[in-house]
């Protein structure tokens, strides 16, 4: 960690949210941490919260599909991080995967249904896969208030990147983990997807309304990334525009 390198680095939780480049950022974890890299997905908790109350697991990443919480059984520091992706684009690139794997549930409906009847299944599907589920993701539940979102994401998330500042996102992690080198890959992207311009407009506004609360947090986080970098000394600034140009910092 750069904040203070004389104090051991928290164990690090990474929850990476669906379709929001978190496998591009797994393989750059797998080279970092190596054996002290862990991936788990929520099915695993229960046995997770015991080895977590365990001060020597000797875990220093902690990355997978979960919900914010598991830190209440940590028995070290921690710190969390994630990556967002603008709601309206996470949203159509999760409903592109869904009609091109015909073994998910809902594959069926987006094959038979318009993009606008898709998006206008009932509630309780739209709740369980698509409403403000980054937020979810982030908060470990539904969104209950703006204030306790802010109280969550200021007090566990020293940087939440965003899938659209990748390079900028990538470079405050490296510096606040004190990763040795970071490299782009491409993983899990979603081929030949129509823009938003080419979608149906009335499927966006339902997409809309359900990502309102998303769309809030993916601002603040936003702008919260974007003056972190406005703060960067302008040597890092030009480190930052290497790696941008050349894919890899070392």
């Amino acid at each position: 960690m750069t904040a203070d390198s004389s104090k051991p680095s928290p164990l690090l939780f990474f929850i990476h949210i669906p379709k929001t480049a978190g496998s591009s950022i797994h393989q750059i974890l797998h080279r970092e941490y190596g054996e002290r890299l862990s991936q788990i997905t929520e099915r695993e908790l229960p046995e997770w919260e015991t080895m977590l109350s365990r001060p020597d697991h000797g875990l220093d990443c902690v990355f997978g599909h979960y919900w914010f919480g598991l830190h209440v059984h940590s028995a070290r520091p921690y710190e969390y991080a994630t990556l967002m992706r603008h709601p309206v684009e996470a949203i159509l690139s999760y409903y592109y995967f869904i009609a091109r794997q015909p073994a998910h549930w809902l594959y069926p409906f987006a094959l038979q249904l318009s993009m606008k009847d898709f998006f206008k299944l009932p509630d309780g599907i739209m709740d369980m896969f698509f409403r403000n589920y980054q937020s979810v993701y982030m908060l470990g539940g539904p969104p209950v208030s703006w204030k306790n979102t802010l109280k969550v994401v200021n007090a566990h998330y020293p940087i939440v990147g965003v899938s659209e500042l990748y390079h900028e996102s990538v470079y405050l992690l490296k510096n606040r983990y004190g990763w040795k080198s970071a490299e782009v890959f491409r993983v899990n992207a979603t081929p030949n997807r129509p823009s938003i311009a080419e979608i149906d407009p009335e499927a966006i506004l339902l997409i809309e309304s359900l990502v309102e609360h998303d769309l809030k947090l993916y601002g603040y986080v936003r702008e919260r990334l974007e003056k972190e970098i406005q703060r960067l000394p302008r040597w890092q600034k030009k480190q930052l525009e290497r790696f941008k140009e050349e894919g890899r910092l070392d």
